[in-house]
């Protein structure tokens, strides 16, 4: 009987197990069953037809219940470490694959109807899942070029006659040497020669402590230029998406997504010599209402002559410079921004404007930084003409800098800055980031970073006077020391945060407090340093070879965007990324980049500078008045060397 029971027993197992073979297994998906994110067909094989017509387009999957679109929601949903692949991003030769011709460069719609059934196709044979919706961004044909125009050929002849008036005087220079150093004033501000000397040595202010500036300037800027690889890297086609969705959770790479703090260093050394140069200005001349517009028309002179080159050159000659699938996503686009809202720069208030929509957006700094140097100047004002309200006023209006970011995130619902640099959102070039327009690029958003600049300037220029001796304090050399742990320590807070979604009060916490913390560092790593307070640190921000490279910080910031724009845009296939070739992209842009902002220093920027000191600045004093170490004082003294110690 127990034999007959375990028969039957072993029977049913067998039928349920049969049963349950019958039925379709869940499929198992992994990344690399979605399609592709992004794709180029080979942009010079599809344009060697005449009749050819290659198109980029950006199209939206389906939704639909099927197993693999439940897969890519569920993956997607992940936003601040991961793209929306559901939106696709093709580069593709639409005569060859689609049955476009040239009827169709111009008829949008009917184009986008075209492939949206050809991508439909090939979707739901390779996939299961259909098309939704499709975008034409543009198609190219093989005689696409931009015929130069009457803009261009007015900038490329003032760049030209600027050009010549460098090597003329240039070579006046060279052959007719001037006797005892006297000369035509005008004609030495386009020498280039004298130009190459200051580069390389320098003039009285950038000596004594204001020295480790111009390396803080150069170990700055390149930083911000490996973050900004990373986000050319997130822009464009690359063929392995994943690099960047993993570099989120990876510890190394992640800390390039909170280098954004980096920036605060601008904003420190912009606030102390602003309000450092006014405090000794304000000693021996009277400060007045009227000192506020002259040192924003100073500060303007001497910002607007290097914007206004590479401006130009970005809006007429630089798209005529090559060609490529995204040359017109990346290089055509900054051409027709730079000439729909060319004044926005002219009036340096970039932030003001939407991001996306910005001519040359890396300088939304110049306009942060004009906005705070016009605030401080206002309170730099209020102090000298009540000097007992210095206290309260200055820490007042800190705990004000530091409570507007606090009440914008909470009230907002803005996310932690450092997950603003999402993946679409980088696909968007930050458009429609409320956390990145408002908190990044704004001026409330660095306003605790510059007003902390101005309080270090207060206490150093009162150390002065009371001749209080720093440079044996113990207390300072320990904070001097840890200083820079705990920038990196800033740098590294809210780790975690692209693996899970932060709360609206600790996003405020964080956006109100991260950056700051770091400002607070860099300041009393200035301090040390004018103090001297330890040989190796001070000596890492001094080294002579550093100081030529911190003072073509400006054109580096002015130019580097726009050296990415043209290297993407050319670019043939899909970027595949590894480490090794993300440094490699990241050293060759570093390279590149200072060694083109050369010649914009000598042939722009350093002329320009010259030119107003000739018309603006103070009479030259005597020669053995003249010390390395003293600050000399004058309204176009303030507004230039503040100005020259930034970006």
């Amino acid at each position: 009987m127990c034999w007959l029971v375990l028969l039957c027993v072993v029977a049913v197992a067998a039928d349920n197990y049969t049963g349950v073979g019958d039925a379709d297994p869940e499929p198992v998906f992994d990344y690399h069953s979605m399609p592709a994110l992004s794709e180029l067909d080979d942009f010079d094989l599809c344009l060697k037809n005449p009749e050819a017509v290659y198109c980029i387009v950006d199209f939206e999957l389906l939704e639909d219940d099927t197993p693999l679109y439940r897969f890519i929601k569920n993956f997607s949903s992940t936003s601040y470490k991961n793209y929306k692949h559901s939106k696709l991003h093709r580069g593709v030769c639409g005569s060859q694959h689609c049955g476009l011709n040239l009827s169709h460069v111009n008829d949008t719609e009917s184009t986008a109807s075209r492939l949206r059934d050809c991508f439909n196709a090939t979707i739901h044979e390779g996939y299961g899942l259909q098309v939704d919706s499709l975008s034409v961004r543009y198609c190219k044909t093989q005689k696409d070029d931009i015929p130069p125009d009457t803009l261009d050929y007015v900038v490329g002849a003032l760049v030209l006659l600027l050009l010549l008036v460098n090597l003329g005087c240039s070579a006046h220079y060279f052959f007719w040497p001037p006797e005892n150093g006297k000369g035509n004033q005008y004609m030495f501000a386009f020498c280039i020669q004298k130009n190459w000397k200051a580069l390389k040595y320098g003039g009285s202010a950038d000596g004594g402590i204001f020295k480790c500036f111009q390396a803080m300037r150069f170990y700055t800027m390149v930083m911000i230029l490996g973050l900004h690889s990373m986000i050319f890297i997130g822009y464009g086609y690359t063929a392995n998406p994943d690099f960047i969705e993993k570099s989120y959770v990876d510890f190394f790479k992640s800390l390039l997504y909170n280098a954004r703090v980096i920036v605060q260093i601008f904003f420190v050394m912009g606030g102390f010599l602003m309000a450092y140069k006014m405090l000794v200005y304000a000693e021996t001349h009277q400060f007045t209402l009227k000192t506020v517009p002259l040192a924003l028309v100073n500060r303007w002179l001497r910002l607007i002559p290097a914007v206004l080159v590479v401006m130009g050159l970005a809006m007429t000659w630089v798209p005529h410079m090559g060609s490529g699938p995204m040359w017109d996503a990346v290089v055509k686009r900054e051409r027709d921004m730079c000439r729909s809202n060319w004044w926005q720069l002219v009036i340096l208030m970039p932030n003001l404007f939407p991001f996306e929509h910005l001519c040359l957006p890396q300088a939304w700094y110049l306009g942060t930084d004009t906005q705070l140097f016009l605030v401080t100047m206002v309170v730099m004002l209020v102090i000298w003409r009540w000097p007992r309200s210095g206290v309260p006023v200055l820490f007042s209006v800190m705990a004000i800098s530091l409570l507007i970011p606090f009440l914008q995130s909470y009230f907002m619902k803005l996310m932690p800055i450092r997950t603003s640099l999402f993946p679409e959102s980088i696909r968007d070039i930050f458009g429609y980031n409320d956390t990145f327009y408002h908190s990044y690029v704004s001026a409330q958003g660095n306003w605790a970073g510059y007003h902390l600049g101005v309080l270090t300037a207060w206490f150093y220029h009162k150390a002065q006077n009371e001749k209080w001796n720093l440079r044996d304090s113990l207390l300072l050399k320990l904070l001097f020391i840890i200083s820079i742990p705990v920038a990196f320590g800033t740098v590294l807070m809210g780790w975690d945060l692209h693996q899970r979604e932060a709360s609206p009060l600790e996003a405020a916490v964080f956006n109100a407090l991260n950056q700051n913390f770091f400002a607070l560092a860099i300041c009393v790593f200035v301090i040390g340093c004018f103090y001297k307070c330890n040989r190796i640190l001070v000596g890492s921000v001094e080294w002579g070879p550093l100081q030529p490279l911190g003072r073509l910080s400006y054109c580096v910031m002015l130019l580097h965007a726009t050296i990415l724009r043209t290297y993407g845009g050319q670019m043939r296939r899909s970027f595949y990324a590894t480490d090794y070739t993300a440094i490699m992209l990241f050293s060759g842009i570093v390279c590149t980049t200072f060694l083109a902002s050369l010649p914009l220093h000598l042939f722009v920027e350093a002329p320009a500078c010259q030119l107003q000191k000739i018309l603006l600045g103070p009479k030259r004093p005597r020669k053995e008045d003249d010390t390395s170490n003293q600050v000399k004082p004058g309204i176009s003294t303030v507004s230039v060397s503040t100005v020259s110690t930034h970006i």
